[in-house]
């Protein structure tokens, strides 16, 4: 097992005890749950916290959840995750409640982030970073 399979099965561990679920593919802050998640990269992409900061245009991306939305929404995710990752690969669902937004929660699920980042140093360093804070 090389170092950085092995820091991701301790991170992995460490996640499963924390019972947040969905990670924010853009700079690895965990969840609880997807409303969180965008609300998150809604107001990373506004400018976030304290005055002065600009906007981050690949959260402001990320939070996007209409259907119109979606070539902007997979091009920030590209960039998130570190991947050119196909649309049909991508784990969406439409809103049967909502007519022309769909669900691109489980995209920001730990599992599937973790499994779709391309490992590096950076990643596993982030990831860290992520779990320290909890």
């Amino acid at each position: 097992m090389s170092d950085v399979e092995r820091r991701l099965a301790i991170l992995m561990q460490a996640l499963v005890k924390t019972g947040l679920e969905y990670i924010c593919p853009r700079c690895f802050r965990l969840f609880s749950d997807p409303n969180a998640c965008y609300r998150h990269c809604r107001k990373e992409g506004e400018g976030g916290e304290g005055e002065g900061n600009e906007g981050d245009d690949i959260h402001r991306g990320l939070g996007l959840i209409t259907k119109k939305d979606f070539p902007e929404f997979l091009q920030c995710y590209r960039v998130a995750i570190g991947f050119p990752i196909n649309e049909g690969d991508l784990p969406l669902e439409d809103d049967p409640g909502r007519p022309g937004r769909r669900y691109y929660n489980k995209c920001f699920s730990v599992e599937f982030v973790l499994d779709n980042c391309l490992p590096g140093r950076e990643v596993t360093d982030a990831m860290l970073l992520a779990v320290i804070k909890i």
